[in-house]
Formats: C-alpha cells, sequence, structure tokens
C-alpha cells in the first residue's frame, strides 16, 4: 500500500509541472440506485485522472458505442445479440449508463454528458458549487483512512469519506473539490451511493471519443433533468408512439426521484 501510495504521489506532483496527456491512477466504483421501476441497480463505473483531467464513464457502454460507431461493429453486435437470444441467454455485451462525465481542474469546469427521452445532451456547470464540510469521522476504505465531509447538493444532501493519502480533488460522478480522492459517497442516507471497490496505478490515454456524444445537443442542467423526469413520468406513452407497442404506464415508486433533485 505505502508503495502504491508514493507512486501517486510522485505521479501527481508530475502532473503540477507537465501537462498530462494520460491518465495516472485508474479507480473502480460501484453506483448504486433505484430505479424508476423499483429495481435496485447496480452499475461499474470508472474514473480515469491525472490531477488536471478527468473522465468517469461506465467501460461496457463505451465498447458498446465504440462498435455500434462502425457499419461493421453494428452487424457484429447485432448478431452477438440475435444469437444469444436465440440461445436463450443474456447478451455478453448490453450497454449501462449513457453518464459521462469530464472535469477540467485547471477551468474549474464540470461537462456532464447524458441521455434524456431517448436523446443525448450535455451541459456544463462550475465545480465551485460544492461547499464541503469536513468533520472528525473517519472510515477505512480499500487500506486507506478517509474522513467524512458534507454538502447540499443541486436539492440532495450528500456525504463522502476522501483520502488525503491519494492526493487527487476528485470522485466518481460529478462530486469533487476535497483535498484527496473521494473513495465513498451517498445521497439522503443512501438513494444514491458510489463505492469505490479498486485502485491502480496507470498510464493509459483517456477515450479519445465519447461515441455519440460529440454529436449531442448542448442543454441547460435543469431542462436536461425536466426531459428526463417527464420521460419516466410517461415512459409508456412514449415508447408506444416511437416504437408502436402498447406499453403500459409503470407506476413510479413513491420515493422515486433523479439524482438531482432542484429542477422542480
Amino acid at each position: 500500500m505505502n508503495r502504491l501510495i508514493t507512486f501517486i504521489l510522485l505521479c501527481f506532483t508530475v502532473s503540477t509541472v507537465i501537462a498530462q496527456e494520460n491518465a495516472r491512477i485508474k479507480v473502480e466504483y460501484t453506483e448504486r440506485y433505484k430505479n424508476w421501476t423499483g429495481a435496485n441497480k447496480k452499475e461499474k463505473m470508472i474514473l480515469l485522472a491525472n490531477g488536471d483531467i478527468s473522465h468517469y464513464y461506465n467501460p461496457m457502454t463505451l465498447v458498446v458505442d465504440s462498435m455500434l460507431s462502425t457499419p461493421q461493429g453494428t452487424v457484429q453486435f447485432n448478431s452477438m445479440v440475435e444469437a444469444a437470444n436465440a440461445a436463450g441467454q443474456r447478451p455478453a455485451l448490453l450497454p449501462g449508463s449513457r453518464t459521462y462525465v469530464v472535469k477540467v481542474f485547471g477551468e474549474r469546469k464540470t461537462t456532464y454528458y447524458g441521455e434524456a427521452t431517448g436523446e443525448l445532451g450535455h451541459y456544463e456547470e462550475n465545480m465551485d458549487e460544492q461547499n464541503w464540510e469536513t468533520s472528525d469521522s473517519t472510515l477505512n476504505i480499500l487500506g486507506y483512512e478517509c474522513i467524512m465531509a458534507e454538502t447540499d447538493y443541486h436539492g440532495r444532501h450528500w456525504k463522502v469519506w476522501f483520502t488525503p493519502e491519494i492526493p487527487i480533488h476528485d470522485g466518481p460522478w460529478k462530486l469533487c473539490g476535497l483535498p484527496g480522492l473521494i473513495l465513498k459517497a451517498e445521497a439522503d442516507e443512501g438513494k444514491y451511493r458510489f463505492e469505490a471497490t479498486g485502485i491502480e496505478t496507470t498510464n493509459v490515454p483517456f477515450p479519445e471519443k465519447m461515441y455519440g456524444h460529440e454529436l449531442s445537443n448542448r442543454m441547460k442542467r435543469k431542462d436536461m433533468l425536466k426531459l428526463q423526469w417527464t420521460f419516466y413520468n410517461n415512459s409508456g406513452a412514449q415508447m408506444n408512439a416511437e416504437f408502436g407497442t402498447s406499453m403500459q404506464e409503470v407506476q413510479l415508486p413513491e420515493d422515486f426521484d433523479l439524482i438531482e433533485t432542484d429542477y422542480k
């Protein structure tokens, strides 16, 4: 563990001297939440970071979307899905969350890419919207001593645990701005949760493309959230209109809401 910490410290010291084009650390997170159908969801997400820039995304979605970006890849993907369905099996490759977050710390800017009513969109926001208060509470996560901090952010109250042993002001999703990497986060008693399951040093380049997202529409944050909420409330009607199905409306769970709730 000490060797890993020393190497990470060296990497981020170097990144303050020269521009970094590659990631220096890779963190795997498990994201948990209850979706609009009431099902408990678990997503594997990746944070690639170097102290100056970071990318947070679903690795399976990136693979699938890269395949679908070419005619040959689309044929291969469709053939794989058809073969799995014929065998009564779940396809090995299925996309997950289309959330993609890029942070540029020198500009204090976060760009969020996501999906709303079947369309891809993106928006930018200032990192300084998160005002943290630290506490004396600590927790050991993956062998790292972590300190608890709290903030109210876009309608939810967040508790996070960050480790100063990894000197990067970053974390899962849009969370950032503490003097150490955020390894665990939960909103409103766990309605949305992120927890690191693995950390390693790396020298891989950041993904060159966010397939599909490069053509996404620029939107306002609250407008995008309102579109998402409208879809969840009228999913049956929208699916029927688009695909000619006869899907029934899904009754939203009483306690369901988006990860950000200040759009109302």
